[in-house]
């Protein structure tokens, strides 16, 4: 009796064994589709570029109207980047988030910025009286909108440290859809 256990326990584990080694049937048929999965946000973050000029004439501040495809509500928040350099050789464009500081033998001065509902003001702001050496023409802006139900998702700090439009697309894993205003 011993050897017919011994037997059958044998021939048991080879089939199994020899079954699980041999090349794989068909596919079966697909099965059905699972239940709609939560929304996505519905509103992403945009940007807009424009020109400035911060000149003495003109206070040392510029005022732009937020273009009317965004709406910005209260707990939105806005980041500006001004272009700081162009290197042609790699087409690189270098993003410099506001506000920018300066230390000169004057003082400090800063380029910064501050929205409401309907416009933005960049300007310049310092220590000292401000001449026509402080002067800024064509200074090409960034403002990147971000809705506060898109920040729900986020951490809102992680956002505001972000110091480059790819950094804060790295964060939010979506790319920001530029307008350009000029």
């Amino acid at each position: 009796m011993k050897k017919l256990i011994k037997f059958l326990f044998v021939v048991l584990s080879l089939s199994f064994f020899l079954t699980s080694c041999a090349d794989r049937g068909p596919v079966g048929p697909v099965g059905p589709q699972g239940p709609q999965g939560p929304a996505g946000p519905s509103i992403l973050p945009v940007s807009f570029e424009f020109n400035a000029d911060l000149l003495r004439s003109n206070g040392f501040e510029h005022f732009q109207d937020i273009p009317p495809q965004i709406d910005i509500i209260e707990t939105d928040v806005m980041l500006v980047y001004v272009l700081e350099e162009y290197i042609p050789e790699d087409d690189l464009e270098v993003w410099r988030k506001m506000p920018v500081i300066d230390f000169n033998l004057r003082g400090t001065r800063i380029l910064d910025f501050d929205f409401t509902f309907v416009d933005m003001r960049i300007f310049i702001d310092a220590s000292y009286n401000l001449g026509a050496a402080d002067e800024y023409r064509q200074l090409l802006i960034r403002a990147v909108h971000i809705p506060a139900d898109f920040l729900n998702n986020f951490s809102t700090q992680k956002v505001k440290q972000a110091e480059t439009i790819r950094e804060l697309e790295a964060i939010i894993g979506k790319e920001i859809e530029i307008f350009k205003l000029n």
